[in-house]
């Protein structure tokens, strides 16, 4: 129907939306609501009082293309002895957890 590929994330005080094929990023945080919020400012109470404040945020995203950046550093650690970006170490620990959350969610 629509080629997507999005990543949500929710945490306590956040939601994050990735939005790998147009290269954007959507963060919604709150956090504790100024002592003197202006009239822009979005605020929410909730039933035990406490106020918070909304934010929005759409962080630059510099378009890259990650594949070719994974074979220009991995040409430079042959070609120009250079350390490569993510070690072997790094790789196989996000490989780990990449197995376990696939484990969790099945």
């Amino acid at each position: 129907m629509k080629a997507m590929r999005k990543s949500r994330f929710f945490q306590k005080d956040a939601y994050i939306s990735v939005d790998f094929l147009e290269k954007k990023a959507e963060v919604i945080r709150m956090k504790d609501a100024p002592e003197t919020p202006t009239p822009f400012d979005m605020i929410i109470e909730n039933a035990e009082g406490e106020k918070n404040q909304i934010l929005f945020e759409y962080p630059n995203i510099q378009p890259n293309n990650a594949i070719l950046d994974e074979l220009n550093s991995f040409a430079g650690s042959i070609t120009k002895n250079k350390h490569v970006e993510v070690s072997i170490q790094d790789g196989t620990e996000a490989l780990k957890v990449a197995l376990e959350v696939m484990k969790l969610i099945s």
